[in-house]
């Protein structure tokens, strides 16, 4: 089985979701929408495949929708790498080179 596992960066990116929307809706609405992007993370786990290439960002790097947001992640052995977790209105030129 085909695990994932989160980037620093992915992890910093989901705090902040959290606490962003925790202030603005609740932390029912915020627990909700992490725990989606967590199923999210485990589809691409298991279909890593389904998302989009993003050769712009990084070789091998895959970009797929989560409601509002957007997840870049990675194959790797024996695991997928969720690399970063941003809305979908952010700029997303930001991430290129980091990886």
């Amino acid at each position: 089985m085909i695990r994932f596992r989160l980037s620093k960066d992915a992890l910093r990116e989901l705090d902040e979701i959290f606490v962003y929307w925790a202030r603005r809706a609740g932390l029912k609405v915020a627990d909700r929408l992490v725990e989606t992007l967590e199923e999210h993370f485990a589809l691409l786990a298991e279909f890593p495949g389904i998302g989009r290439f993003c050769a712009e960002i990084a070789a091998g790097v895959r970009c797929f929708p989560a409601g509002k947001y957007l997840i870049y992640y990675r194959k790797a052995r024996g695991f997928v790498q969720i690399l970063h977790v941003f809305h979908g209105a952010r700029d997303q030129t930001d991430m290129i080179g980091r990886e």
